[in-house]
């Protein structure tokens, strides 16, 4: 039968309802005909509870340590969803957590990334006729210590399981229920996109898109994993492949809030600076955003609105179009950055939303998004 990876996201797992439905929408998939191979993340907000419990216990909380906390979220989470399924009657689910199915990785902790999968578990499991319920976020290193993915890292985890077992396709099931051309809680009109291609998908990811885990992204274009956005409704989502059957100039607009916007001169070094969001040059200036304060120079705080173009290259009318939208909004942007298909506008923070919706919504005006 053909394999299906399901990664079911945090807040469809939030309660005992929220799960029984996720063990119902993977129950039916087996009776479709396939075989499920699931992957989940913490329930709720479980993650970030564990953050704050070990921020009041220690200031600066050990790395290893706190690998070790943040794992046992996704453990409650396959734990509690192989009962539900287990508990039909129908099927027989068994759970795993990555180090026992061999997510293997590099040894940074908190942000580590993965550098090989074994699945000999999940085969056994799936010759048995078993529904495999796997941890997501986590790993084990090369020096056998717990390690965790980093944010969204369950997408990761899912992806690098189709990669290795070459399945079918890859379910990232989310809240959403789809892609779209910008966030529907904070534009009501975005448009829900049908499919992108993997090189869109990274430049989303990259650009601060709460979608798909940066990680994730280029796991699933170096595998070529077909990879769909979807919900449990099973409304239309997004096919992720490696070419995109419908084009627009203007794929979606992202919003990246609170990162700090730092000034350096030609002579400091980058050196200690991580999570670099973007880094140009102007003159003997380099402006750099990241995603931490703890940065030489002087730094201010802002937010990032990123418009992501298909594989059509930037150009000066769109540019122009853009920055007559936000002129006449009267926004005026701190810089701007062009890098490849991605049109950066840096605005003071508390212009970020207006910025977004004054971008969106010109762009939806002017025929450049889909709908």
């Amino acid at each position: 039968m053909p394999v299906i990876i399901q990664k079911f996201g945090g807040s469809l797992l939030e309660t005992p309802e929220h799960i029984k439905r996720a063990a119902a929408y993977i129950i039916q998939t087996k009776i479709n005909g396939d075989d499920p191979v699931v992957v989940v993340s913490a329930p709720g907000s479980t993650t970030d509870r564990f953050l704050e419990l070990a921020r009041q216990v220690a200031d600066k909380p050990d790395e290893r340590e706190t690998d070790m906390l943040l794992s046992v979220g996704e453990r409650t989470a396959m734990a509690l969803l192989a009962m539900a399924i287990n508990a039909d009657g129908r099927f027989h689910a068994v759970s795993f957590t990555g180090s026992q199915i061999g997510i293997i990785t590099d040894t940074k902790h908190t942000d580590a990334r993965i550098i090989e999968v074994k699945c000999l578990r999940i085969k056994e499991s799936l010759t048995k006729k078993q529904i495999p319920i796997v941890a997501g976020f986590q790993g084990v290193s090369t020096d056998k210590e717990i390690t965790t993915l980093g944010r969204g890292g369950s997408d990761a985890t899912a992806v690098a399981i189709a990669g290795a077992l070459k399945a079918d396709r890859c379910e990232l099931i989310k809240e959403s229920g789809a892609i779209y051309s910008a966030d529907p809680q904070l534009i009501p009109e975005a448009v829900s996109l049908s499919d992108i291609d993997y090189n869109t998908l990274e430049a989303l990811s990259s650009a601060g898109a709460c979608v798909v885990q940066p990680h994730a992204a280029s796991l699933a274009k170096e595998h070529n994993v077909r990879l769909e956005i979807t919900g449990v409704e099973n409304q239309r989502g997004t096919l992720i492949t490696d070419r995109c059957l419908e084009i627009s100039k203007v794929v979606s607009v992202v919003l990246d809030e609170n990162l700090h916007l730092v000034t350096l001169d030609k002579n400091q070094s980058l050196a200690g600076i991580d999570k670099i969001h973007f880094a140009v040059r102007e003159n003997d200036r380099m402006f750099i955003a990241v995603n931490n304060g703890n940065c030489p120079g002087k730094s201010q705080t802002v937010a990032v609105v990123t418009v992501v173009c298909s594989n059509i290259m930037i150009d000066g009318a769109l540019i122009e179009i853009i920055l007559d939208a936000i002129s006449e909004a009267g926004i005026i942007p701190v810089t701007m950055i062009v890098i490849n298909r991605n049109l950066s506008i840096v605005v003071e923070q508390t212009w970020g939303t207006k910025a977004l919706q004054t971008i969106h919504n010109c762009c939806l005006k002017k025929g450049l998004i889909k709908h």
